[in-house]
């Protein structure tokens, strides 16, 4: 397969984790069609359903397709899946700002029980295509797609996964972290590494969970890929201290590195670097902008831990290392079904989001638990729990 096929192949097998007898709904900028032909495809073949491809042109529906499977059989649909092809816009949020469409559809569960109960029976994806313009942010003016192409291949281990499907044993592994930290019922966590001095406090109402979303009946799929983080939701009025990014990461329209924040009452309060600039046109986003919405934890001895350049795309880069959020939390993660309950939990509904990576291979993360027992949760960036 070329390293094209191998992407499609990879979304509806490993990030869909598609079974015969899904219909799977699938949305597509004009700038996807020829990969998204490929990818609908491999679909039809593997669910034995027709596909729908919705084409998006200038944020409209432009046309709607039925791309059948080989043969022309096609069984009753049992399950809905929704995915999501989106090109790199350097233009429109990725890192910082107003939430592009398919954030926004996803951040939307916040606030209404609609969603919420979508969220337990339709898979929603969204898979990044490369392009030349999202080459040219990363690589610099006159760099190719196929380089991107392959950087990608190698960032979420494709050849590998094609071979030896290693996702389900990834989701069990973080599932069961995320369970210990859970029933630890943590109070706060001290988090000491390079440049980062911090205390944060997990919010009410939310627990802690990786990025892979189990359904009932434990059918799960991952929202995207490459998954080994686990979100901890944070509450957005408490937590002091100070960080430093560890590795470049995308703001606004651009990649920063070397940014220094302050941190007080749960709020960013100082900000140097040399894009301070932008700092104020995040935070005037809303009022919630600039307080803390989760913290991410990644081991650093991950194949993605080697990446230290940036894609430009934060759910790809937040799996590098550890990364903290400003901004809203992840729906995923959220635990009320109450809307009116979600301030005085102290989650963060922001439409915004930024992420910063601050973990290294010095980094101790240390839960402090409500019964006064302190637990060491990752240790020289690894996991110890």
């Amino acid at each position: 397969m070329s390293v094209r096929e191998r992407y499609a192949y990879f979304i509806v097998h490993r990030m869909l984790r598609l079974e015969e007898g899904e219909h799977l709904t699938l949305n597509v900028d004009e700038d996807c069609l020829d990969e998204a032909h490929t990818l609908a495809h491999e679909a039809a073949n593997t669910s034995q359903i027709a596909v729908t491809m919705v084409t998006i042109r200038q944020g409209r529906v432009d046309g709607v397709d039925e791309i059948e499977p080989d043969g022309g059989r096609s069984l009753k649909a049992r399950r809905e899946v929704l995915l999501h092809l989106a090109p790199f816009t350097p233009s429109r949020y990725d890192g910082a700002g107003e939430l592009d469409a398919p954030t926004l559809a996803r951040h939307r569960l916040l606030a209404d029980p609609i969603f919420l109960d979508r969220r337990l029976s339709i898979p929603y994806a969204v898979a990044y295509i490369p392009t030349a313009s999202w080459a040219e942010f990363v690589y610099g003016p006159g760099e190719s797609v196929d380089r991107l192409y392959l950087d990608l291949a190698d960032f979420m281990n494709m050849d590998d996964e094609i071979r030896d499907d290693l996702s389900l044993t990834t989701h069990r592994s973080l599932s069961m972290t995320a369970k210990r930290l859970e029933e630890l019922d943590v109070e706060r966590y001290s988090i000491v590494g390079e440049g980062i001095e911090l205390t944060v406090y997990p919010a009410s109402g939310a627990a802690p969970g990786p990025s892979s979303i189990a359904l009932e009946g434990g059918r799960f799929f991952y929202p995207s890929l490459p998954c080994q983080d686990i979100a901890i939701p944070l509450d957005s009025r408490r937590g002091e201290g100070h960080i430093r990014s560890t590795r470049p990461f995308r703001f606004f329209d651009r990649l920063v590195e070397d940014v220094e924040m302050g941190i007080e009452g749960g709020r960013m309060k100082s900000f140097s670097g040399p894009d301070a600039q932008l700092v104020n046109s995040y935070i005037n986003i809303d009022d919630q902008a600039s307080a803390l919405g989760e913290l991410v934890l990644c081991e650093e001895l991950t194949r993605a831990a080697g990446f230290r350049s940036a894609f430009g795309i934060p759910i790809l880069d937040r799996m590098r290392t550890t990364g903290l959020v400003f901004g809203g939390a992840s729906p995923e993660r959220i635990t009320l079904c109450d809307e009116s309950k979600l301030e005085e939990n102290g989650l963060n509904t922001s439409f915004a989001r930024l992420e910063v990576p601050v973990g290294s291979r010095k980094m101790t993360v240390t839960a402090h638990t409500k019964d006064g027992r302190l637990v060491t949760v990752m240790e020289d960036g690894r996991f110890r729990i």
